[in-house]
């Protein structure tokens, strides 16, 4: 389902560990740590032995947590403390790498799927942030950088006017990424123009544009528009940033669904 969803142009899961991610890359990882043993018992009683200060203390640490230690087969008692240590690593990398080594191989079958296993391999520093790291909200610039503007002209009359109205969106952006128009969010504003509030992984299947609303005798538009399918935001041109910003929030917000008034 995951490699479906990103080779269609869906979310990524941005909610893998590093470990998982590298283990799918086949990379090298990590020793295990007692921290990354979710069972807080188990945790715990690997805790002791750890830190037991001789190997009499250690031996009774072990003891206590012997129903564990020996249903993976690490249940050994110790005569030195380089043996404490060597027997809490054998125990944390079998919790944290062996038992699930069945289950990732039938999660590594899956993401063959499409060829998105290969993928993976070859390309690990591109994929990391798709899996591992969480939705970094949107900013101001984002916005500005992904839309391609449509402009007019050099020289004409209708540049003049978009080069302003192209000033007043960028300050608009900034105003609503600090919050001065709550409840109005930049995602909010990507949702009207594309009807996604987020960039898919791979990128949205055609440039996004901006145009101009320019006015045409009595006919004056002056709420911002979008066209999802094509994702082309249309801007209103407006001679004061006052009136850019009223009717863009309200444009927006009051839309029944994205893109629409």
């Amino acid at each position: 389902m995951i490699a479906v969803c990103i080779i269609h142009g869906g979310v990524g899961p941005r909610f893998f560990s590093d470990r998982l991610f590298m283990q799918l890359c086949g990379t090298c990882t990590l020793p295990a740590s007692l921290e990354e043993i979710p069972d807080r018992c188990f945790r715990e009683n690997l805790s002791k032995i750890k830190e037991a200060d001789s190997v009499q203390k250690a031996n009774s640490a072990i003891s206590d947590a012997g129903d564990s230690l020996n249903m993976m087969g690490a249940l050994r008692y110790i005569s030195s403390l380089e043996e404490r240590d060597s027997l809490v690593q054998s125990a944390a990398e079998y919790f944290v790498n062996g038992r699930t080594n069945l289950a990732l191989r039938q999660f590594e079958e899956g993401f063959k799927t499409f060829g998105l296993m290969d993928e993976l391999k070859n390309h690990a520093e591109i994929f990391e942030d798709l899996f591992v790291n969480a939705i970094r909200p949107l900013e101001a610039k984002d916005l500005t950088t992904l839309f391609e503007v449509d402009f007019s002209s050099l020289g004409s009359n209708k540049r003049q006017l978009e080069n302003k109205t192209i000033c007043f969106w960028r300050d608009w952006l900034i105003d609503v990424e600090e919050g001065d128009f709550n409840p109005l969010t930049l995602e909010m504003v990507l949702q009207f123009a594309s009807g996604a509030s987020s960039v898919p992984p791979l990128g949205f299947p055609r440039q996004p544009k901006i145009k101009f609303l320019h006015s045409f005798g009595q006919d004056t538009r002056i709420f911002p528009e979008a066209n999802t399918c094509l994702i082309v935001l249309r801007l209103p041109i407006h001679s004061i940033y006052e009136s850019f910003r009223t009717y863009m929030t309200e444009g927006i917000l009051q839309s029944p669904t994205f893109g629409t008034m």
